[in-house]
Parts: structure tokens; C-alpha cells; sequence
């Protein structure tokens, strides 16, 4: 619904350069691997450059809010830069509804109505213990296994009065709360290595 780069695309694009020039290092391909890694250095500096200014809010523009994407600049996914904590916070605030979980994003033009989203909630779990933020992450997930149906399945959304709602069992919440446990339980999950400078 943006006509802009957003967030949502950026980070994953980052994530995937970054593994596509270390992929291409293991199996002895350094022009390939030179190639992505240089991809990956101008995309990360467009992100600074853009992105980074606005606490990394949806679109480079500034005009469609904040957006749970922005917990995909953190582990897993990619090296959390040194000022998205403050910015995870700041989203985290902006996108809280009533009930406890969180809408995708704030944009007032977008359709999302006043259900939280698990898959975006849980993402906020995933990166708060991927960066340390324990506690954080714990409060997040607890009202996400909060959630889980009478088969224990988890929803997509969760409506206004807090009760689950839409689809269940969502695989893609589920397999993020798989990381989040994975991650608090201290075994570390591999995250995309950033390039070697220059190379």
C-alpha cells in the first residue's frame, strides 16, 4: 500500500545479501561473493542513510508510520544496529493496543483494525531475546502463549476483547516463538554475518 521503500522489504533484502555473500565465501565463488557483499554494503548504508533517522518506520518517507518490521533489523536476521533498541522501544509503544499485542504498523490507511497481530507481537519477543532484552522478551511472549486457543494453537489476531481470533494454528507465529524459546534458552541462533570490509 506504499509507493515507497519500506522497511519490510529493506531489512529481509539485507538479511538475504548478507547470507547470499557468505553462502557464496563457503562454496569458493569470490566474485559472487564480492558481488552480494558489496550489494549488502550499499543497501545497509541506504538504511542508515534513510531509515535509521526516522527510529526506522515504515517508508523512507516518514509518511505511513511505524511499522513491526522494524524488528527484523535485530537478530536473526540481521546485526541490530546500535540505535535500534531505542527505536524497537519506540515502535513497540506506538503499535501496543488495549489488549496487549501489537497492530503491524500505525499507518491510518491501512486495513488493519483494531485486532493485534501475533506473528507481529511475537517479533518483538524474537528480538528483544536475540539482543538481551529478557525481560522484554519474556512479557511479550507470555501474553503470546497467552493466546493459544483450547488445542493450544496459536492464532493469527487476537480481538479487541483479547480473545483469539482468524486463523489457527498460524505456522509463521509459531515458528518464531520456536526462535524466541531457542533464543532465551541461551543457545544463540545464527544470524547472517555482515561482509568483510573490502572484500
Amino acid at each position: 500500500m506504499t509507493a515507497t521503500a519500506n522497511i519490510g522489504t529493506a531489512a529481509p533484502l539485507l538479511a538475504g545479501l548478507h547470507a547470499s555473500a557468505a553462502l557464496a565465501r563457503e562454496v569458493h565463488r569470490p566474485d559472487d561473493a564480492a558481488h552480494w557483499a558489496d550489494a549488502a554494503r550499499r543497501l545497509s548504508s541506504a538504511i542508515s542513510g534513510k531509515f535509521a533517522p526516522l527510529g526506522y518506520q515504515r517508508t523512507v518517507d516518514g509518511r505511513h508510520g511505524r511499522d513491526s518490521a522494524a524488528a527484523f533489523m535485530a537478530p536473526p536476521f540481521n546485526t541490530a544496529p546500535a540505535d535500534l533498541p531505542r527505536a524497537l522501544d519506540t515502535t513497540y509503544e506506538a503499535l501496543l493496543l488495549p489488549n496487549g499485542g501489537l497492530t503491524p504498523g500505525n499507518d491510518a490507511t491501512a486495513p488493519w483494525g483494531g485486532n493485534a497481530w501475533t506473528p507481529s507481537t511475537s517479533f518483538f519477543a524474537l528480538a528483544w531475546a536475540s539482543t538481551g532484552e529478557t525481560a522484554k522478551a519474556g512479557r511479550v511472549l507470555d501474553w503470546v502463549l497467552s493466546k493459544r486457543n483450547p488445542l493450544g494453537e496459536l492464532p493469527e489476531k487476537v480481538d479487541g476483547a483479547g480473545r483469539p481470533s482468524s486463523v489457527a494454528p498460524l505456522a509463521w507465529t509459531g515458528s518464531i516463538v520456536v526462535l524466541t524459546l531457542v533464543a532465551l534458552d541461551g543457545q544463540g541462533l545464527p544470524t547472517p554475518p555482515t561482509p568483510p570490509s573490502g572484500r
